[in-house]
């Protein structure tokens, strides 16, 4: 039996059932929406099926702009590839480990999550146990002074494999997910050992500030923050919240209704909030809490999390573009993790393409930091846009 496989299943993109909702909201028939995705995978380079329906590209009323500042999920390697400057590092394997990412921004003096145990190759860390098997697994997941705890693989994406636990009860040998799910500690062991053997870590299972919680619920909502390195230093690109589908554990792919908020980065105030499945839609106003509106609402914090974002940034001069995964905890912000190939969560938040007139100037510095700085350092097989 899969403990950590919900995720997994939920982001895995049925085509035929996506056709059938589309066609229950009004959208066009199978016919025609085979005619629209290819029509796109011929205008677009890499254009994938899905995106026809992430996007909700089938609408009458899609905005013509979109199309015109629309960037495929290929489109976006190409674009966050060109921003590189390798010669500069540390190499994008360090912003991948999410161990080695959380060491050297500690090191740097910077609030970041802290890791207490790890599943797989050394950790190179001494403040970090070393969990060399699943009996050594089970042993520290039956401890109750470990809780509440949150493990994920130490690679990886999408929450994939990510799981939310409150407490243990050594008794049974039983652990509770923050969904109510009791689950054995030594089948979870296992699982971790036969799934994840590059590498697995356990965290604290850290609160959201109270401001938040009240609209969000116990799971943590992340809050990615991009930024861009230019010739006049880091500066922030976009900021977007993900908020957890409801009876979630984290703000990865789930079962149930996603949202997804764009922030302003300058005030940290929600400014818009989208389906994640129909950007397009009806306009979103409350979540949680029915008497408040999270749109509108100004992100507890702010402006420390974003100078957090600049500072850590300067820690990976070689990358020209990041995506801060940044925690709004009760006792202030704390960076998560670091992505060097973000995946421009702004399209869906912002229901707008990356490359329109407002964020494309910015990316246009960005290009040209890199350019020169890569041609001062001999670098010349960079990236094809």
């Amino acid at each position: 039996m899969g403990y950590l496989n919900e995720a997994q299943q939920a982001g895995s993109v049925h085509i035929p059932q996506l056709a059938a909702q589309v066609e229950k909201q009004g959208g066009p028939g199978g016919w025609g929406q085979l005619m629209g995705i290819l029509g796109l995978w011929l205008r677009f380079r890499g254009f994938r099926a899905e995106e026809f329906y992430t996007y909700a590209l089938w609408r009458k009323d899609l905005p013509h702009s979109f199309l015109r500042e629309f960037q495929t999920g290929d489109e976006r390697r190409a674009f966050n590839e060109a921003l590189q400057m390798p010669e500069r590092g540390p190499p994008t394997e360090a912003i991948r480990d999410k161990v080695v990412t959380e060491r050297l921004l500690s090191a740097a003096g910077l609030p970041v999550t802290r890791t207490l145990a790890a599943f797989g190759p050394a950790t190179y860390a001494d403040d970090i146990r070393h969990l060399r098997n699943a009996a050594e697994i089970t042993e520290f997941l039956s401890d109750p002074a470990h809780f509440p705890l949150f493990g994920k693989p130490r690679f990886g994406t999408y929450a994939h494999g990510a799981a939310a636990m409150t407490a243990c009860d050594a008794a049974t040998g039983t652990l509770r997910f923050l969904t109510g799910k009791d689950v054995p500690a030594a089948g979870l062991a296992a699982e971790i050992v036969a799934d994840w053997e590059k590498g697995y870590i356990f965290q604290p299972f850290y609160r959201m500030h109270p401001v938040l919680t009240a609209h969000l619920g116990a799971a943590m909502a992340s809050v990615r923050i991009c930024t861009l390195r230019t010739d006049d230093g880091v500066v922030p690109y976009y900021a977007v919240v993900r908020i957890p589908a409801k009876k979630a554990m984290h703000d990865g792919d789930a079962f149930g209704t996603r949202v997804w908020g764009l922030i302003d980065p300058g005030t940290g105030r929600i400014d818009k909030l989208s389906n994640l499945r129909n950007p397009m839609g009806p306009a979103i106003t409350h979540w949680l809490n029915p008497d408040e509106p999270l749109l509108g609402l100004t992100m507890p914090d702010w402006q420390a999390a974003v100078a957090a974002c600049l500072r850590a940034h300067d820690v990976f001069p070689g990358h020209g573009i990041i995506g801060w995964d940044v925690f709004l905890t009760e006792d202030g912000p704390l960076l998560n993790e670091a992505n060097s190939n973000p995946g421009h969560v702004y399209q869906v938040a912002a229901a707008r393409g990356l490359r329109n007139p407002d964020l494309e100037p910015m990316y246009q510095r960005a290009l040209a930091h890199a350019r020169r700085i890569n041609a001062e350092d001999g670098v010349t097989r960079l990236p094809r846009l």
